[in-house]
């Protein structure tokens, strides 16, 4: 009788045990907290890494048999405020340019008022450039013309000559600012995209 006694004290004071951890608030451990602050993070980066606007084609660059991506896009949390992201990837998938400034730069002289615009003047302008960034009219072939003579101001003396010399290198220009006009190609002797001219 006895033990029938204690054994149902036991059952009984086990279940009370149990019962009563199973309803302890739980504690989270520094692991845990870091976790958790890290998924925000991660939200917040994604928030302003998201893609506002972007553009892309298909064209011959590094090869004339063959198209490279050119891509562009605008990624933050707002056009004024964000990043502009120039790339160009070859038809193997091989990223061979790369490009990174602030998408405020994306506004030139061509805007009346430039930066003292409207809010909303300046964010058109900026989606217009994007969407016109690789019209035709940036593409030049060749590169350089046979007449066009190097100047040590705005080039590299090598570079000039290895794409001058390449009568199908194709060139192509770009804005940043209102002053920095670029003009890219690929040169086939040195294996890489080269800044082979830039002035205003």
């Amino acid at each position: 009788m006895k033990i029938k006694y204690w054994i149902l004290i036991a059952f009984f004071w086990t279940s009370f045990i149990e019962s009563s951890v199973a309803n302890e608030p739980k504690l989270l451990t520094t692991g845990q907290l870091n976790k958790d602050s890290e998924e925000t993070e991660s939200i917040a980066l994604m928030t302003n890494d998201s893609i506002l606007i972007k553009q892309s084609v298909k064209h011959q660059f590094s090869q004339s048999d063959k198209k490279d991506e050119f891509y562009i896009c605008v990624k933050g949390e707002s056009l004024l405020k964000g990043k502009a992201i120039f790339t160009i990837t070859n038809s193997a998938g091989i990223e061979i340019f790369r490009e990174e400034f602030p998408s405020i730069n994306l506004i030139g002289y061509d805007l009346p008022q430039g930066i003292g615009a409207s809010v909303k003047d300046q964010e058109n302008f900026i989606k217009s450039r994007v969407l016109e960034f690789f019209d035709e009219k940036n593409f030049k072939t060749p590169a350089i013309k046979s007449d066009e003579v190097f100047d040590e101001d705005y080039s590299h003396k090598d570079i000039w000559e290895s794409i001058k010399n390449d009568k199908n290198a194709i060139g192509f220009y770009f804005l940043i600012g209102e002053e920095d006009g670029r003009s890219i190609a690929y040169s086939k002797r040195l294996k890489k995209v080269v800044l082979y001219f830039n002035c205003c």
